[in-house]
């Protein structure tokens, strides 16, 4: 096997790209420019061994690499996708830098690229990196990458044409890793997680909401129901139904707040929801009485991702608490956020480690399920509930997680992210190896 290492590469704007070689390759190969196959589809480029004079605009990265047959192969190249134009891009810049910056610590090439950046025919793309030095995007045709990042903002922009043609034909190249294809839908996610018997009993009841007769029975049978709209997002749109005081209560957000009416019976309760509703889809699922923290419930925020193995980890764990005016923990609706070991040693004193062990044994096990039937996932959060007496119910998952804010679990998200990518690289050929 060549043996794999690192060196710095500098792509100038003139589209030249140079290699710094440690001091025995250079001798081993000379100080001619080299043959280099990059991307997927081994195109090949004149690498100039070196590195070039201080030029305004140059970028410079670490990239691993190994010479093979005499031909340079560097990587993983892994893209960004989401959306915009050749010209620019929208979505998340500052997630964006991070990764970018990762893969320039851990040796991947990083860059951000649209679907009308891609050319088809010559398998190259207009893509954007980041300059660190100049805090910039700097536009650059570069090779198609080895590993695509899903990264469209919206379900909206997911289902446009083009974004959508993209995606199929990206699916379709045998050589090209394509993760988290598109967004969950909760009915859908439900609807898979209720074939595997051993998930099952972490499922709270959950139904379509369809109908005014399902609705009464639905609430009439469990007299605590939240609805939530189907493809929904950070708490729009959720409502939350109980039975209290010989009245129904129904709760949803508004400018933060929780806007509360009372009704006192269900067909007049139907009137109000399906004004609300319209014509989005929703579900209606069972509510759970959570355990308290400082007075207040709160969700179990899990990312679960791939690692440089290839295998299901549990990156890490947060809490979000339900804000004073809130009926989610979603912190830009008020919900604030703990450390999940201050809280399991406050909830279960006697065996807390226990606890957080059964927690990553049920997020595991639930992604290991999604991942069945669902083969380009490699990451995904989400939302457990947790009961005083210590069990655990499976509320939605998000197959694009934004970032966290908890530093160790975000730099540790950042490093499986860029491994994931060295990994299959591998698999497609050695194009790619794992940072030493």
């Amino acid at each position: 096997m060549p043996q794999l290492r690192s060196g710095w590469l500098t792509v100038l704007p003139s589209g030249k790209w140079y290699i710094q070689l440690p001091r025995q390759a250079k001798l081993k190969y000379g100080r001619k420019p080299l043959t280099a196959s990059l991307g997927p589809f081994s195109q090949l480029k004149r690498l100039y061994s070196g590195l070039p004079s201080q030029q305004p605009g140059r970028f410079r990265t670490r990239i691993n690499w190994k010479m093979n047959s005499n031909t340079l192969r560097i990587g993983p190249i892994l893209g960004i996708l989401t959306v915009g134009d050749s010209v620019s891009f929208v979505g998340n810049r500052d997630n964006f830098r991070d990764i970018c910056l990762s893969g320039k610590k851990w040796g991947a090439l990083v860059y951000v690229f649209t679907p009308h950046g891609i050319n088809w025919e010559k398998k190259r793309v207009r893509g954007f990196l980041y300059n660190d030095r100049e805090q910039s995007w700097q536009p650059m045709t570069m090779p198609f990458p080895h590993v695509v990042y899903n990264r469209i903002p919206t379900r909206k922009a997911e289902q446009q044409p083009k974004v959508r043609n993209t995606l199929e034909k990206i699916a379709q190249l045998s050589n090209v890793t394509l993760f988290n294809r598109r967004f969950f839908d909760k009915q859908e996610l439900f609807a898979i997680l209720e074939e595997f018997p051993d998930i099952c009993p972490y499922l709270p009841e959950t139904k379509k909401l369809d109908s005014p007769a399902r609705f009464r029975h639905f609430c009439s049978e469990h007299q605590f129901v939240y609805l939530k709209p189907v493809r929904g997002k950070a708490g729009e749109g959720i409502m939350r139904i109980e039975y209290k005081d010989k009245a129904w209560r129904v709760q949803r957000l508004k400018e933060q707040k929780a806007i509360t009416r009372r009704f006192s019976n269900l067909d007049d309760l139907w009137r109000y929801v399906r004004g609300h509703v319209r014509q989005k889809r929703y579900i209606m699922q069972k509510g759970i009485r959570r355990a308290r923290y400082q007075g207040k419930p709160f969700d179990l925020r899990v990312l679960v991702q791939k690692n440089g193995e290839g295998e299901w980890g549990v990156t890490g764990v947060g809490i979000r608490r339900a804000g004073a005016q809130s009926i989610t923990t979603h912190v830009p609706r008020g919900g604030s956020i703990h450390s999940l070991a201050s809280v399991l040693q406050s909830l279960f004193p006697d065996d807390p480690k226990k606890m957080e062990a059964t927690i990553h044994h049920t997020a595991l096990s639930i992604a290991r399920a999604l991942h069945q039937k669902n083969k380009d996932l490699a990451e995904m959060s989400m939302d457990l509930g947790l009961t005083k007496e210590g069990n655990i119910w499976f509320f939605e998952a998000n197959a694009k997680p934004e970032k966290f804010d908890e530093p160790t679990i975000r730099r540790h998200s950042l490093s499986n992210l860029i491994h994931y990518a060295q990994y299959v690289s591998r698999l497609q050929g050695g194009h790619g190896a794992q940072a030493g």
